[in-house]
Order: structure tokens, then C-alpha cells, then sequence
């Protein structure tokens, strides 16, 4: 069990995620680790936000945008002025995913002040050994400290789905440690399930996320 008295604000950007989303956010509700959710409805256009809304829970708060703008614009929109020590950061897509894992996530900030800690999605165990070691760090479940992460966070180069790139580099740039634990069990529903056009779409966010990452070698 992990002791945290620190204030931990959940955020999670949804598009169309009626599926899986209830899950997702009972999930977080139950936790003791979490102290608030943020949902930001990026102008979903099926059943998401009438599910949330539903779910009449003090701990959910629901920011509804009018236009598609993003996961990273979409974050950006619900991390300004918080009252918080830690986000916690989740896709709302997620498949058995448990308070264990939010556990094992934050499990780092018992004893840290500055870090960053990611929860890896569990695959073939050949594969989970290589998004530990190898593979970029793209996954969507993480917690960062929001007094040192804050300004990072609406970096300009933040758009589309490069908020993770740029948490990454920020961490090598100024050798802050980051936490990786493969969540045992954890699944996301793919986009070319999800999704119509969802093939295209995973080859254009995998194209931004490597043009970002060289845009921040660049940069330094």
C-alpha cells in the first residue's frame, strides 16, 4: 500500500470512448490515491460525455470543448491554475486497468519530490522488455510532480499527441528519474478497432510523435 498525503489530481482527455471510459473513471473514483478527476470531453460525438455526466460523482469534474483539439491541447486546457502536488495522467481507452496500477504508478512520489513515473502496457513479455529498455516512452499512464512539471506542460511544441515526447525530454534534459512499471493486465483498444480511418490515423501519430522528438533533439 502506498502512503500519500500529497494532492493527486487525475486528468483524462477523451474522444469517443464511450467503451471503456466508465471503467476507466470508476477505477480512478474508487482509489484513495486520487483525490480529483478531470475529464476532458475533446468534442466527442458519440455516448462519452452523457456516460460521465451520469455518473453524478463529486470526485469527476467534466470540461466539454466544443472543437477537436488534441490530447495535449486538451490537457493543456485542464492543467492551469491547479491546486495540486502530482497529475496523473490517463487514456480513457484503457482495459483492466486497477487501483493496483495506480498504486504502482505513484508508488515513486511516497518518497520523491521530483520525478516522473510510467505505467507500461503489458504485452508479450519480449515486448514489455523492450518498452522498458528500448522502445520511446509514448504511453498515455504516467504522474509527474505539477509544481515542476507545470510550465513544461504548455510547451509550444505541445500539440496532437506529443505531450509525452516532451515530458520525456524534459526529464533527460534536467536528470530527473523516471519510474517504468509494466501494468500487468493493461490493454488499450487499438484506433484501427476504434476507429474508422484508425490505421491512418496511428501512422499519423506515430510520424508526429517522431517529427517531435527530433524537433527536441534539435532544440536541446
Amino acid at each position: 500500500m502506498v502512503i500519500n498525503s500529497k494532492k493527486t489530481i487525475a486528468i483524462v482527455p477523451v474522444f469517443n470512448e464511450e467503451n471503456t471510459i466508465k471503467s476507466v473513471l470508476d477505477t480512478l473514483e474508487r482509489s484513495y490515491l486520487i483525490d480529483e478527476i478531470i475529464v476532458v470531453n475533446d468534442a466527442s460525438t458519440d455516448n462519452t460525455l452523457r456516460i460521465i455526466r451520469n455518473m453524478n460523482s463529486e470526485k469527476i469534474r467534466v470540461l466539454s470543448l466544443d472543437e477537436n483539439v488534441g490530447k495535449s491541447r486538451a490537457i493543456q486546457f485542464a492543467v492551469k491554475d491547479l491546486d495540486a502536488d502530482i497529475l496523473f495522467f490517463c487514456d480513457g481507452d484503457l482495459h483492466n486497468f486497477s487501483e493496483e496500477h495506480i498504486e504502482q504508478i505513484l508508488a515513486p512520489f511516497a518518497t520523491s519530490e521530483v520525478a516522473m513515473s510510467v505505467g507500461l502496457r503489458d504485452y508479450h513479455p519480449a515486448v514489455n522488455l523492450f518498452s522498458k529498455t528500448v522502445f520511446p516512452l509514448i504511453t498515455g499512464e504516467r504522474a509527474v510532480s505539477y509544481p515542476q512539471f507545470g510550465n513544461v506542460i504548455c510547451d509550444t511544441l505541445m500539440k496532437g499527441y506529443d505531450i509525452e515526447p516532451v515530458l520525456n525530454h524534459y526529464c533527460r534534459k534536467h536528470k530527473i528519474p523516471v519510474y517504468k512499471n509494466i501494468l500487468t493486465g493493461v490493454r488499450q483498444t487499438n484506433k484501427p478497432i476504434k476507429r474508422k480511418h484508425g490505421t491512418f490515423l496511428l501512422m499519423k501519430q506515430s510520424i508526429e510523435i517522431m517529427r517531435t522528438m527530433v524537433l527536441l533533439k534539435i532544440r536541446k
